[in-house]
């Protein structure tokens, strides 16, 4: 007869397995909408109110938001932070500038949100994923 090999513990490591995975699933999204809020923040922050005689002032800031989605079969867990269009559909034109009959320049807060919180957000989510990894273990 030849030898065999027996394996013991699997059951064990499969559902360690499972716990992380489901573990990573919920909290990814947790995780990456809180980090998404903090770059909305930034961009409330930063965006201009825009001249007294607008109609509705401070419109950028209350137009800010954050969202994530979570992780379905067909896509992975994202999260947004940015300015809604329906509320602020002139965000762009702030951005970036525009030509036409009233000239402006670019007067940037988006960008800016997210280029000075980047490292920030990598790292927050970097260190949430690995605090959930070891407590799944």
């Amino acid at each position: 007869m030849a030898d065999s090999i027996y394996l013991t513990g699997l059951d064990q490591l499969e559902a360690s397995t499972n716990k992380i995975l489901k573990d990573l699933t919920s909290d990814k999204t947790k995780l990456l909408l809180t980090n998404a809020q903090l770059v909305r923040d930034r961009i409330k922050e930063k965006a201009p109110l825009g001249p007294s005689t607008d109609k509705k002032p401070g419109s950028l800031k209350a137009a800010a938001y954050a969202a994530a989605l979570p992780e379905t079969t067909t896509r992975q867990t994202v999260a947004f932070a940015g300015i809604r269009p329906r509320k602020a559909p002139h965000a762009h034109l702030v951005e970036f500038g525009h030509g036409g009959p009233h000239p402006a320049p670019p007067h940037p807060f988006v960008r800016p949100s997210w280029d000075e919180l980047h490292d920030t957000v990598r790292n927050n989510i970097a260190e949430g994923l690995g605090k959930t990894i070891e407590g799944a273990v």
